[in-house]
């Protein structure tokens, strides 16, 4: 009898045991789990906004909150990351016909080729990346990509359609013929002035236009040979210093002034065959060679893009092509400075 009582009060506190050991097991696989789960929440709540992907387009994720990305300015964001500007961009733009996208650049990719791409000038990819400090291209940097020529701008508060269309010298109309804009602009709105360069940039980018409009090209062409030390071609073995570019051009292709200002030379050089050196404001001069004609003279007062002369392939050269160069206070300067 008192064998059975002891047998059974052992067996109901084993299985109290039993009972209690899962209820703890219970506990702490529950409270792991919660802990997890709060951890992903944290992790999702504090994760930079991501657009989704499809095919070559960036999509805005339906399920994501970008009204906080929304407060902040097109520049800001396109300082953090591009993927995100373009969501940003595409929520904020009025353009009708421009649409946008990234590019990834690529090996041996640079600004001026994006452009030439697709038709428009490097002023374009300017307009539309504000985070840009220089025109160097990063391989693997991301960039925005517009599908034709123009800038974009961003309303200021208290700014208005008049004041941007006068900034951009353009007409009210312009703008509206290019973007949907209803009964008022509103602050953070985005507009694409079709055709026109970009108008309000950062510090370093203004520094970099102000010495662009010094200057024009004398004739539109490809570059076959830049600025620097380089073999001599018809010499081998020997390198000189090659003090400006060489742009490719047949026989007889009219040559532009690219500035204002006094012929102080005009004739033939061993080196340059016949060439001409106009001079300056601010102490630049710009030379042109291997010319087939010349058709200013010495002490002549020429404009802007006035056809000065027509190129050849006079002097030492390999071939048809015009050599420029740019000088301030006799210093030679890079002509890719000031022609972009």
């Amino acid at each position: 009898m008192l064998d059975s009582f002891i047998k059974k009060h052992l067996k109901n506190v084993s299985l109290q045991r039993v009972a209690v050991l899962f209820a703890f097991i219970a506990f702490v696989v529950l409270t792991t789990f919660a802990g997890i789960l709060l951890s992903a929440g944290d992790s999702a709540a504090n994760a930079p906004l991501k657009p989704k992907a499809s095919g070559n387009t960036l999509l805005a994720d339906s399920k994501q909150d970008y009204s906080e990305l929304m407060n902040d300015s097109y520049a800001d964001v396109c300082s953090r990351d591009m993927e995100l500007a373009l969501v940003y961009l595409n929520k904020k733009s009025l353009a009708k016909g421009a649409k946008f996208s990234v590019h990834t650049v690529k090996n041996g990719e640079n600004f001026w080729g994006l452009a030439k791409k697709r038709n428009y000038t490097i002023d374009t990819i300017v307009g539309c990346n504000p985070q840009f400090q220089n025109l160097t291209a990063s391989l693997g940097e991301q960039v925005i990509i517009p599908s034709v020529g123009g800038t974009i701008h961003q309303v200021k508060a208290g700014e208005t359609l008049k004041e941007i269309a006068e900034a951009y010298n353009v007409t009210e109309d312009y703008i509206k013929q290019y973007n949907s804009i209803g009964f008022r602009l509103k602050t953070g709105d985005i507009l694409f002035i079709q055709g026109k360069k970009p108008v309000f940039l950062n510090e370093d980018m203004a520094k970099l236009f102000a010495t662009r409009r010094l200057f024009r090209s004398p004739l539109a062409g490809e570059y076959t040979s830049l600025i620097g030390t380089r073999n001599d071609p018809l010499i081998q073995g020997v390198t000189k210093m090659h003090n400006g570019v060489d742009i490719r051009a047949k026989i007889g292709t009219w040559v532009g002034a690219a500035a204002a200002g006094t012929v102080t030379e005009a004739g033939f050089g061993n080196g340059y065959g016949y060439y001409i050196r106009i001079q300056h404001d601010n102490g630049y001069s710009t030379l042109y060679g291997h010319l087939s004609k010349i058709h200013v003279k010495q002490g002549q007062r020429v404009k802007a893009g006035q056809l000065i002369a027509k190129s050849g392939n006079t002097g030492r050269t390999t071939g048809p092509h015009l050599h420029f160069s740019i000088f301030r206070n006799g210093a030679v300067k890079n002509p890719l400075d000031y022609l972009w």
